[in-house]
This record gives structure tokens, C-alpha cells and sequence, in this order.
């Protein structure tokens, strides 16, 4: 092989080409390709710009390329980027110490917890499985979440995911994961009560089913069961945490104290970098070879968090999503074929009436805004938390074109 031949042929590779030839199509024909970010906006090899109003899934909360961010992880790549976790970094106490305080002072209890890295959300959540099994011991290794979650994609979190269109491929998927209908709490008692359940698993607002939020009286009464008896309440705080919702964690709306929190997306404003905290008395379950992951909370992944909550602190990124939030819904709720618009801060869910959302974000994105269709009659939205007034004016008008051309 003539390795300077092969090296010289990445140039011609084109991005949208090259992703059906390459790569594997779990994700589809791509909608579109991008080069570049700033702010509030994706730019295209031509130099033409797409408003995004969906943040890599909630992920670029501090929109793209925030120079506090950049200049982090540029400074500590050049410093040191990986040792292993054998060995301490400066960055992750620091990171993990802010997360604990602002999920200590988000619950009504002020209780204090430990934090575990690692790469992604579905690494957060299997995180959190196997503590709930090793706390909760061998006789009660069975989890109850509800009809409509999604937690991830491994094998563990899909498991607990209850879409099953997302795992019927994959059974037998592992065992112990029972499901119950949002609002249920006696079906979650009768579970409980018939033995073996560690853990329940919540979204307390259900991202991937539609951003449908779970009623707040039966978010409490799972707490107060689930108190009664034992049994570990897991907040999955991938898509709604972080200010995202309002409040640093959306739990926090209805001023319960969980167990479990297992956070990441927006974390490391695009790097890769999960986290599972856990409240004393539950975080010790885990001793020395319990879990491990080679890559997480490497230097360069905390470093990259450290910035990013520094400057969602300096902002106050929730008040921004309440504030924003509040004036996006009422814009929304007032557009034609809108029958209702759900969610808190600025993760939201358009419900459309007599138009198909794929239709919608098509138009969307041919106008120049990225919105996110989910099933055919709910459009997400999940703007930067840096978003402008000017941004939304601007993304309303393109969002109420892309309704009449689909109507």
C-alpha cells in the first residue's frame, strides 16, 4: 500500500457521500452537513448558515465554540490529556465538587453525594444500575421505570428503556426491568410490594417520547414509596439537567431529593463526558474494581466541564432557560397547526395538528432552522441557553413558513 497515496485521498472524501459509504447507517441518510459553529449557528462548506435550534440533542447549551470553553480545552490539550485513572487530575474534584453542590442545594434535603465520570449518558446510566445492584444486593436486582423512557443505548440502559421498538431486535435484553404507566403509583406499589425491586428510574420529562413531562404528584409519590420502602429513586437527568429546564436539575420543580443522578449531554458542550452522582450512603456501595471506564473523567474531558459549569454559573443558565423559555411557548402556542406546546425552560415539545413534523423540520432546515421531528406529530426544540430574542424571532418566523409549506 502506498500510505502517502492513501493519506492524500482523505481530502476528497465528501462528508455527506462518505458517511453512507463508510460508515455504518444506524443514523440514516444525513439531513445535512456541517463545518463550523458559532453561537447560535451551524455553517455549511459553502459558508451558507442554519440557525440550530436543537443543540446536538441538548448537548451545545452554551452554543457553539463559547470561547471560555475553547480556550480550556485548548490550554489543557497542551498540557496533558490523558493518564488513566490510577492516577488524580487537577479538573475532575473540581468538577465533581460543583456538581455536588448544585444538586445538594437543588433538593429540599441538602444532602451531599459523590460523583462518578465517565463518556456518554448510557455509560452514566449503566453507572448507576450496577450501584443500585450492588447496594441494593443480590435479592433485589429489579428496576421499575416508565411506559415511554428512553435511558441509552448499551445494553443496560436499553434495557430500562421502555420503547420497544428501540430493543425488540436486541432481546433477550437484561432481565429484572419491569415497566409501568406514567401516573401508575400503584402499579409501582404492587411491584414493590411483591418483592426483588432496587430501584426505580425515572425522566421526570420524557425527551425522546415527545418532551412530555411526568405529573408532579406522581413524581412525589413515587419519592415517598419508594422512601418507605427502601428502594433507590434514579433521576435521569441526561436531556433536562444542567439549566436547561429552569432549574439547574429539573427535579428540582417538584422539590424532591433522588437517590441517584445521572447527568451528561450538556456537561462538556460537545466533549464527551458523563457523570453519576449519588447521595452518601448509596455512593459507598461502589469500593476500588466495583466499575471503572478507561476515558472517563480524563483531564481533558473535566477541563471542558469545569469550563462549562463556570459559565453557566457566571450566566445563571437557568434563569436564562425560565425567562426564554416563558416567551418562546407563548410565540408557539399562538402559530397555526399548534395544538400544544410542552415541556419547561427551553426544552419543548410542538405538538402540530393536521401537518406531519417530519414535513415541518424539513422546511425548517430548507428555511434555516434545525428542529427535531419525533414520531410524526411532535417537533422538539432545544435552543442554546445563550439564545438571543433576535435568535427566537428569527426561528419563529422560519418555523411558521415551514408549517404552511406543510400544511
Amino acid at each position: 500500500m502506498d500510505y502517502k497515496k492513501l493519506l492524500e485521498s482523505i481530502d476528497s472524501i465528501d462528508p455527506m457521500a462518505g458517511t453512507i459509504e463508510y460508515l455504518m447507517a444506524n443514523y440514516g441518510q444525513p439531513r445535512d452537513a456541517f463545518v463550523r459553529g458559532d453561537g447560535s449557528y451551524l455553517f455549511r462548506g459553502d459558508g451558507s448558515r442554519v440557525l440550530d435550534f436543537l443543540s446536538g440533542i441538548a448537548v451545545t447549551s452554551l452554543g457553539h465554540g463559547y470561547p471560555d470553553v475553547v480556550e480550556a480545552i485548548t490550554n489543557q490539550a497542551k498540557k496533558l490529556m490523558h493518564t488513566s485513572n490510577f492516577f488524580a487530575n487537577e479538573n475532575g474534584p473540581k468538577v465533581a465538587y460543583l456538581l455536588n453542590q448544585l444538586i445538594s442545594s437543588s433538593t429540599p434535603t441538602q444532602e451531599s453525594g459523590k460523583v462518578f465520570f465517565s463518556n456518554s449518558g448510557a455509560e452514566a446510566m449503566e453507572a448507576a444500575i450496577k450501584l443500585a445492584r450492588k447496594r441494593q444486593g443480590g435479592d433485589r436486582y429489579k428496576f421499575i421505570t416508565i411506559n415511554g423512557a428512553f435511558h441509552g443505548r448499551t445494553f443496560g440502559a436499553l434495557s430500562a428503556t421502555a420503547q420497544p421498538g428501540k430493543k425488540e431486535a436486541f432481546e433477550p435484553v437484561v432481565p429484572g426491568f419491569n415497566h409501568v404507566t406514567s401516573g401508575d403509583i400503584e402499579g409501582v406499589e404492587k411491584l414493590i410490594g411483591a418483592g426483588g425491586v432496587g430501584a426505580v428510574i425515572i425522566e421526570s420529562i420524557q425527551g425522546e417520547s415527545g418532551v412530555r413531562p411526568l405529573d408532579g404528584e406522581f413524581v412525589r409519590a413515587l419519592r415517598r414509596v419508594t422512601s418507605e420502602t427502601d428502594t433507590l429513586l434514579i433521576l435521569d437527568e441526561v436531556q433536562t439537567g444542567l439549566g436547561r429546564c429552569g432549574r439547574w436539575f429539573d427535579f428540582s420543580h417538584h422539590e424532591i431529593a433522588p437517590d441517584i443522578v445521572v447527568m451528561a449531554k450538556a456537561l462538556g458542550s460537545g466533549f464527551p463526558i458523563g457523570a453519576t452522582w449519588a447521595r452518601v450512603g448509596v455512593a459507598e456501595a461502589f469500593v476500588a474494581g466495583d466499575h471503572g471506564t478507561t476515558y472517563g473523567g480524563n483531564p481533558l474531558a473535566t477541563a471542558s466541564a469545569l469550563a462549562t459549569l463556570t459559565a453557566m454559573i457566571k450566566i445563571d443558565a437557568p434563569k436564562r432557560a425560565y425567562d426564554l423559555g416563558i416567551d418562546l411557548v407563548k410565540r408557539l402556542a399562538s402559530l397555526d397547526n399548534v395544538g400544544e406546546v410542552r415541556g419547561r425552560g427551553l426544552l419543548l415539545g410542538v405538538e402540530l395538528e393536521g401537518v406531519e413534523a417530519p414535513a415541518v423540520a424539513k422546511y425548517a432546515l430548507d428555511g434555516g432552522l434545525i428542529v427535531n421531528p419525533i414520531g410524526s406529530s411532535t417537533v422538539r426544540l432545544a435552543p442554546p441557553l445563550t439564545v438571543s430574542i433576535d435568535e427566537i424571532d428569527e426561528a419563529v418566523r422560519i418555523l411558521t413558513d415551514a408549517i404552511k409549506m406543510a400544511s
